[in-house]
Order: structure tokens, then sequence, then C-alpha cells
């Protein structure tokens, strides 16, 4: 029966996922055993029987024993059997190659490399080592064989180049890793030249090989057809005419640059625009030493003619805004400030921006006389106080955007 936590979910998939957090904190730990081919690393937890035929002195009822397991898989393939084969070949080869863990706690901590050692059989003689590499590179060519069948490439691939660190003459195992290179549907082209390599190393080492020869000349066939469709095509494109027209890319250019040159126009227009209505409230207030400054600043807003000014960040002000806020008396903290101030950049955007004429300002003087008429006292200090914000707001919004543009070109 099943057992389920408070959430519902599965004890075996809480398990599963516990195991995968575990081999998680473990990888940075055990880099190098998982780079090691899947038969060796199995190599670090054998069998009793594998344990026994380690430690047998005698090499003959060693190699025997090793010898009944290969011969066992060799059934096994035969028959169909390909899970059982695998298993009996990494049986005989962790006979005389295998990985050692010598942590006593490895229960608790897992698989570390700082406590693996590779160990391989050292002969007595020479005539029992070319006996074991013998042995070896057989098991691992049936091994790649075995794995070709159950579609696992990497495991074959790995096997070969065991293999061949043995024996670089041996030509099954070139022949065999070049069907590990072609066999995966992703297979690019560099892996086809790899495997033409490799077949033309393997009919190098024996010329009888058939099943290689004929591989070769399939090969090299398909590569050449390939090559002739690809010249084709890229002759036919190129013959045609340019990929890119040259013509319509300096139009495209040009209406991309003069679109960017109306972009700060426009800015510049706005900028000056907001300055003017801001010298004009200051005038009408009587305030002419404000208004002094801002035609200043007006005089000495410049900005350069390739650059494209972004708008202001006010929520993330430099050092430099805030100091120059503060020297104001302006908190850039305060929401209702920051609100002042991103609808003043949305009105230098283009939206309903008044600029007042000479003719306009004597009109305005008259307003403000009716309006003094008008209204009790109470309501005139109202408006005042208002407009006077609204001007504050206004310079300092230009003196931010000044030290946000000097940033820029610096």
């Amino acid at each position: 029966m099943e057992h389920f936590d408070i959430d519902g979910t599965p004890f075996s998939v809480l398990m599963d996922q516990a195991v995968k957090i575990k081999s998680s904190q473990l990888a940075p730990a055990r880099q190098k055993y998982d780079a090691m081919p899947c038969f060796v690393q199995s190599s670090i937890f054998p069998s009793d029987e594998v344990t026994n035929a380690r430690n047998l002195e005698s090499f003959t009822k060693r190699f025997d024993a090793a010898m009944t397991w290969k011969e066992e898989g060799n059934a096994a393939y035969r028959e169909g059997r390909f899970d059982d084969a695998l298993e009996k070949y990494k049986m005989s080869l962790a006979v005389f190659r295998y990985v050692e863990n010598t942590n006593p706690n490895i229960k608790n901590e897992g698989i570390k490399d700082e406590y693996l050692r590779e160990i391989m059989y050292v002969p007595k003689s020479n005539e029992e080592g070319q006996q074991v590499q013998h042995f070896l590179v057989k098991v691992y060519n049936n091994l790649a064989l075995t794995s070709l069948k159950r579609n696992d490439n990497l495991t074959a691939m790995q096997a070969c180049n065991c293999a061949i660190e043995i024996d670089r003459a041996n030509d099954k195992s070139f022949y065999l890793r070049a069907q590990a290179r072609l066999a995966p549907k992703s297979a690019s082209a560099t892996d086809e030249e790899l495997a033409m390599m490799d077949l033309n190393t393997a009919i190098a080492h024996n010329p009888n090989n058939k099943q290689a020869r004929k591989q070769f000349q399939e090969l090299r066939l398909r590569i050449r057809t390939q090559r002739s469709k690809d010249k084709n095509t890229f002759a036919g494109l190129f013959n045609r005419g340019e990929v890119y027209d040259t013509q319509e890319l300096e139009e495209e250019k040009a209406a991309r640059q003069k679109c960017r040159e109306n972009d700060r126009i426009q800015c510049k227009n706005q900028d000056v625009i907001l300055g003017q209505r801001l010298a004009q409230l200051y005038d009408e207030r009587g305030m002419i030493e404000e208004r002094t400054k801002i035609e200043e600043n007006l005089k000495s807003m410049t900005v350069r003619r390739d650059q494209v000014v972004n708008d202001v960040d006010f929520r993330n002000p430099t050092a430099n805004m805030v100091q120059e806020a503060k020297t104001m008396g302006v908190d850039l903290s305060d929401p209702q400030t920051l609100e002042m101030l991103e609808q003043m950049q949305r009105e230098r955007k283009g939206e309903n921006v008044v600029c007042y004429s000479s003719e306009q300002r004597k009109n305005t003087n008259t307003s403000a006389a009716t309006i003094t008429a008008k209204y009790s006292w109470t309501r005139i200090l109202s408006i005042f106080r208002g407009a006077t914000m609204l001007c504050v707001m206004v310079f300092v919004y230009i003196r931010l955007l000044n030290t946000f543009l000097h940033i820029q070109m610096i």
C-alpha cells in the first residue's frame, strides 16, 4: 500500500525527489565519477561473485571466471536478451578493471572522488598481460555491439574508446565506433566526417573488413551527394544576386537616421517649451531672479547631436540627482513628488504642452486681474500656492534633467 504525506504526495515520489536533490548536492564532489562510463561506475558495487573472483590468487582461475561471464553474455546476446548480456559483460570486465571505494561512510556521505581508486590488474608476465588485453578488447567490442542494440550510443562509443586505448590496430573497434557516431538521428555532418575517418582507419588495419568497406562507400557517396546539393544551392543563391540588396539597406538606414533626428529635435523643442513655460510663470509672479536663472539654463541646455536621450527614471535616481534635489529642498523619496515629476516628463514627451506668445501673456495678465476681483483672497492664496509649487517642481525637473543629461554625455 502506498503511503502519502499531508499533501497527498506519494512516498515514492518524495523519495525520488530526495535522491535527485542529494545527487545535485554531491555533483561537485564526484565529477570524476560522473564522467566514467557506466560499465566502470557499476564496478564500485560488485556482486559477491565478482569480489570472490578478484580475490583469487591463481590467474588461471580468475581468468576462467571472467571468461565464463563473457560466454554467458554472448549467449544472452544471441538470444536477444541484450540487458542480460550487458550485465554479464560488465561482470567480466570488473574482474580486471574496476573502481574501489575507500570511504567507510559512503552510505551517509555518498560517492566522492577523493575516496575512489581506479584499479587495473597488474599481470605477472608478458604472456598474462597480452592475454588480459586481448580479452578486454573483445569484451569492450561485445559491450559496444550490445549497447548499439539497446540504442545506447554513448556507452557504445565509450566502450570503443576503451578498446582503442588498448589496441589501436583493432579494426572492429573503429568500425563499431563509426556505427555509434552515425546511429543517432541527430548525427551532424561533423559526426559523418569522424565516422568516415574511423571507417578508413578500420579498412587500413584490415582491408578484408567487408562491412567497413561497404559502410565507407555508402557514407562517402552520401557526403558527396550532399556537398553537391549544397554547392548548387548556394551557387544559385549568389548567382541570382546579392543576398541583401545594398540599395534597400541604404534606404532603410537613411530612414532610421531621419527618424532618430526627428526624435532628437522633438525632445529638444519640448525641453525649450517647458523652460519657457516656467520662465513665464516666474515673470507673472514677479520672480525676476528665478526667471533669469531659467533663461540662462535654457541657453546652456545642449544635447550631443547623435545622442538619443532616454526617459529619466526618477524612482531610481542617481547619486548626483539626489544631491541636486536636496540642494533645492526636494525629497525624491516622496511619492507625490515623484508622481508630479513623472507627469511633467509625460508632458515633455508631447502630451498637451502649451507655449504662450507675447500676446497671450497680456491676456493672461488681464485674466489674473479678473480672477482677483471674482474670487476671495483665500481662494487666490490657494491658487498662488499651487502655482508656486508647480513652478518649483518644474524647476526641479529641469535641474534633474540637466544632471541626467550631463551624466549620459560623460
